[in-house]
């Protein structure tokens, strides 16, 4: 008979065989990176590729940069100090604002751009009564001169402001965080001390959330670095743009190689300067003692409400507005036909399987993998995830150019002649698509849950093997129920970030497969922008409960 030594050695035999195969299965854009620079540069080097194309990828590179830097300032110029007031203060309303800070999750950053564009461009219907408004006032002497002094939409730097509004709800709530973590003893001693709140930020609170705050402004940096929709748009020539024109406009496999090879060292640069942050955050003695926010009324709050609120009105409510506007003027003047209606019904239909299933997956990943940590206990298996994790940095291009790279590899070692019938195609399309996902927003649903799990004291565990329980049903039955708000917490944000998702969806997707973002981006790239505004707006409306929902949860969690 086999002795229980035997059947632990098993079980950690099964432990580990599930790990690899999650581990490979996650990594399979990673692997795919190694396919796509030994594979498509053909009889060139890198270095005749990169010299022959010095200009185009420097101009790339350089409006990158400047789209990451640009998009770093405007949250950290808005977002720090909103969070520093929401730690600090207590008002009347504050639930509301809140609210209204969290909003602009609902709006990824493409969608601010086809509503600001339609109201604000120079021709857009809001800007035309603007410039009638400031000739009657004279501010302008004539209609050549407001043409030639009205700022461009399509900018740079207002593809920064748009992405600094559409991701400050996540530096915020890092911050605050941050701000109420374990800083209460030195801030309670400062204030004895008569010590004002601001100098407590600069000097005390600050330099003790600098790490997590600097960590917040790498991810988005990232997510500059992947962004698609917004720059294509607004036609910016970066990186991402500049992989998509060479990839499928000039067919170019060389310098499409190139430049994901390029996009994926610097994202993997990234987290590298992030896991280097991680150790540097600092420690204070933890105390029981709660943060009491200081009670703000009269001009101090009335600024602070108007401060606080400019997150949802700008990231929110006017370009929910504008789209419902366009949307009405549209029917109103032009009808939308039964084709069109039956194909945004079709693509909310589309949009929600691949969310919905999408998250389950993630999220049955990621307990998965987060039980095999917790029985391994090592640090080795706490670094692969870590590893597994920094997935998130692969952009959603260069993931479906990988993964595209990787199954051509394998199709002609193993399957070269085959022809697939047309259901097969369909469904290697949408695997395809579902493994993208996995490996990039795996990150968001492990981050939350791994946290989670490792605040569960490990007396639970073993508890529950003193009355005989197994590893697995002592999961089932004891740690699920005592996850249950940060499974929910990692799945409204895993369902919001491919909800919103574009570029890999655009690339990855079955023939005819609309979602609404593509609908929206299809639209918007031919200037049909009152059919853009329904699927955008269609967006939002699904958007807006899960995200109150989401608030609602993160305040149960006192996050």
């Amino acid at each position: 008979m086999l002795e229980q030594e035997d059947f632990i050695e098993m079980r950690n035999v099964g432990y580990n065989s599930i790990f690899f195969l999650l581990g490979i299965i996650i990594s399979a854009p990673m692997i795919g990176i190694f396919f796509v620079a030994t594979s498509s540069v053909n009889d060139l080097s890198y270095s005749s590729v990169l010299f022959g194309n010095l200009p185009t990828l420097t101009t790339y590179s350089l409006n990158t940069f400047l789209l990451c830097v640009g998009t770093a300032t405007v949250t950290v110029v808005y977002s720090i100090p909103a969070a520093w007031l929401l730690s600090a203060y207590e008002f009347k309303g504050k639930k509301v604002i809140e609210v209204f800070l969290i909003l602009p999750m609902t709006m990824p950053a493409y969608i601010l751009a086809y509503s600001y564009t339609d109201a604000l461009d120079f021709s857009g219907w809001l800007s035309e009564s603007l410039i009638q408004f400031f000739l009657f006032l004279s501010v302008f002497g004539s209609y050549e001169d407001a043409r030639n002094s009205w700022p461009e939409i399509r900018s740079l730097y207002f593809a920064c402001l748009l992405l600094g509004i559409s991701l400050s709800p996540y530096v915020i709530l890092v911050s605050r965080r941050a701000f109420q973590g374990n800083h209460v003893l030195l801030i309670e001693a400062a204030r004895t001390m008569g010590v004002d709140s601001l100098t407590i930020f600069f000097k005390i609170v600050l330099p003790l959330a600098r790490p997590a705050i600097i960590g917040a402004l790498l991810l988005i940096t990232m997510e500059c670095l992947a962004d698609f929709g917004t720059v294509s748009y607004f036609s910016i020539q970066t990186l991402s743009t500049g992989l998509y024109k060479a990839w499928l406009g000039y067919g170019d496999m060389s310098m499409t190689s190139l430049i994901a090879v390029f996009i994926f060292i610097v994202a993997i640069f990234i987290v590298f300067l992030d896991r280097l942050m991680k150790p540097k955050l600092y420690k204070v003695s933890s105390s029981k003692t709660k943060f009491r926010p200081i009670e703000a009324r009269g001009k101090k709050r009335f600024f602070m409400l108007l401060f606080l609120s400019m997150s949802g009105i700008f990231g929110f409510f006017l370009p929910s507005m504008f789209l419902m506007k366009t949307s009405f003027e549209t029917f109103l003047f032009m009808g939308y036909s039964g084709d069109y209606i039956t194909s945004i019904i079709s693509s909310v239909a589309k949009t929600l399987f691949l969310a919905t299933t999408a998250t389950i997956l993630i999220l049955s990943v990621s307990l998965i993998i987060i039980h095999i940590l917790r029985q391994k206990n090592s640090k080795l298996s706490d670094v692969l995830a870590q590893v597994l994790a920094s997935n998130y940095a692969v952009a959603g291009l260069v993931s479906a150019l990988s993964l595209l790279t990787l199954f051509g590899f394998f199709r002609e070692v193993f399957f070269e002649g085959i022809r697939y019938h047309q259901n097969i195609t369909y469904f290697l399309s949408l695997s395809l698509l579902f493994l993208a996902y996995l490996s990039r927003y795996f990150a968001v649903g492990h981050g939350v849950l791994d946290s989670s799990l490792k605040s569960i004291s490990r007396n639970v565990d073993f508890s529950a093997g003193s009355l005989g329980l197994p590893p697995l049903t002592a999961f089932v039955r004891l740690h699920l129920p005592l996850l249950k708000s940060s499974i929910m917490i990692a799945g409204i944000l895993v369902f919001l970030d491919i909800l919103k998702e574009l570029p890999a969806t655009l690339i990855l997707r079955p023939l005819d497969f609309e979602t609404l973002a593509i609908n929206a981006y299809s639209y918007a790239s031919d200037e049909r922008l009152g059919l853009a505004a329904i699927p955008s707006f269609a967006m939002v409306v699904i958007s807006l409960p899960v995200v109150l929902f989401l608030q609602k949860k993160l305040r149960e969690v006192n996050y």
